[in-house]
């Protein structure tokens, strides 16, 4: 074995020996990392709560025809109906018929609550006189306006739900897809 090759082989031996000792660091941190990861315990691990327990709690934004408007925290599972018991209840001249009492409620939802004579016309339906109310209108009905589908119907679904309904028919531009053409197209056969 010439010089030369006994230097590679050197070379090679000091290589391996930087790759095992490199190896076992990694071995001996993520082994070290593990322990300290199984020791660390939650708050809610020693109380014995779940995940859901402790941060599934909703807040939600009551507001309209209820005795005590404002914001509510309620449990993970809570209904629209737990949210207007929470708020004192519906006024005399709430209209119930506008919303579903036995939907889920969403973190961070706003829930209005019309009243009778906010309703009037549309009988909560969602139309009167051919003209559709973006604030309580299906999908369905939604979906009988000028270029509007499927999809932007439940987008127009969503932004409601998201931002407790439309303040103006002009609102319905910061739904996602719809813009000034669109808008050009249905503000005559629109209202809130």
């Amino acid at each position: 074995m010439n010089a030369h090759q006994k230097e590679h082989i050197k070379k090679i031996v000091v290589v391996a020996a930087i790759v095992v000792i490199a190896a076992a660091v990694l071995a001996a941190y993520y082994f070290h990392q593990q322990q300290q990861n199984q020791k660390l315990l939650t708050d809610a691990e020693i109380t014995g709560e779940t995940a859901s327990d402790s941060g599934g709690e909703k807040v939600v934004h009551v507001a309209g025809a209820v005795n005590q408007p404002g914001v509510y925290h309620l449990k993970p599972d809570a209904r629209v109906a737990d949210a207007v018991e929470a708020a004192g209840g519906m006024t005399e001249d709430a209209n119930a018929d506008t919303l579903n009492l036995a939907k889920v409620v969403e973190d961070g939802e706003k829930i209005t609550i019309r009243t009778q004579e906010e309703s009037s016309g549309d009988g909560g339906s969602g139309e009167s006189n051919g003209v559709i109310n973006i604030n309580s209108a299906s999908q369905e009905q939604l979906m009988t306006l000028p270029g509007i589908g499927e999809v932007l119907a439940k987008n127009i679904m969503d932004y409601r739900t998201e931002h407790g309904g439309f303040s103006s028919i002009e609102e319905i531009k910061e739904v996602n897809r719809v813009g000034d053409k669109l808008y050009d197209q249905i503000k005559d056969k629109i209202t809130i």
